[in-house]
């Protein structure tokens, strides 16, 4: 009997992981243009790590994939957002969603419109390079890292020091 009951433990466990998982990832690529940021940050109440992406990147998976590991961790009550910015909405949809590292994104948009000019709107200081994360913490300034951020880093925005 022992034999039978831990195969199906681990086949129930390995579902439910396999379920929770699913149902955090994205539906759909939405678009990020002029003006999302700012309505994004306002309508964000809970904290965020939000990871600018490139599908060219070959830093971003792994970094997505620690930051997802990171809140389930936590157990922290936190959005992780991706933003893809070398891609339009409608340019590949189905490969993004598809893409292992985004399914830990509660949301997933790419550029619609000016790289540019989107970058400069998120922060003028950013130049492009990815991944590109912000810590958010609702009613407090973005915390920007280029790359992984440090435990420091992820401890004080935890903490909701951003």
């Amino acid at each position: 009997m022992c034999t039978l009951l831990f195969p199906r433990l681990a086949a129930l466990a390995a579902l439910f992981a396999l379920a929770v998982g699913a149902a955090a990832a994205p539906r759909a690529v939405e678009p990020f243009a002029a003006g999302t940021w700012p309505a994004l940050q306002s309508s964000l109440k809970k904290p965020a790590l939000v990871v600018f992406s490139a599908t060219s990147c070959g830093n971003c998976p792994a970094v997505m994939e620690q930051l997802a590991a990171e809140l389930r961790r936590r157990r922290l009550d936190a959005a992780l957002l991706a933003v893809v910015t070398d891609v339009a909405p409608g340019e590949g949809d189905a490969q993004l969603l598809r893409h292992g590292h985004y399914r830990g994104a509660e949301r997933l948009f790419a550029f619609d419109g000016q790289a540019a000019a989107l970058r400069h709107e998120v922060n003028p200081a950013w130049r492009g390079a990815t991944p590109y994360v912000g810590l958010f913490v609702p009613g407090q300034p973005v915390r920007w890292v280029t790359g992984a951020p440090s435990s420091a880093d992820l401890e004080a925005w935890a903490a909701g020091r951003r």
